[in-house]
């Protein structure tokens, strides 16, 4: 059988980097630039939403708890199915609230 792997009495060409040209290669040095970190929006809107949305998940997690619990029975679950229905449309408004952006609330037209 033949071997297709290379043996190292053959003769073969090895890849190698090759500088395209130009301008010298910069040094890492130079490609660094230490930008401190954005810092978070602390807006009146940006509180005011948070204390809302922690207001909404309060609430979801509340009704969904107490629905659950009330549907052991055939009565109790006329009540929490409902009621975890409106926790989970809660919930979901929550993380619709949360995933909006406030940066884009208002639009300012530009007029040149």
């Amino acid at each position: 059988m033949d071997e297709k792997g290379v043996i190292a009495t053959e003769e073969c060409v090895e890849a190698e980097l090759v500088h395209e040209g130009g301008s010298e290669p910069r040094h890492k040095s130079e490609h660094i630039y230490n930008a401190p970190p954005p810092l978070p929006p602390s807006g009146i809107l940006t509180r005011l939403k948070r204390f809302i949305g922690g207001g909404l998940a309060v609430l979801a997690l509340t009704l969904l708890i107490i629905g659950a619990l009330l549907t052991s029975t055939v009565i109790g679950a006329i009540l929490g199915i409902p009621l975890m229905l409106a926790g989970a449309a809660l919930l979901a408004l929550f993380f619709k609230l949360f995933a909006s952006e406030l940066r884009n609330f208002v639009v300012f037209r530009k007029f040149p």
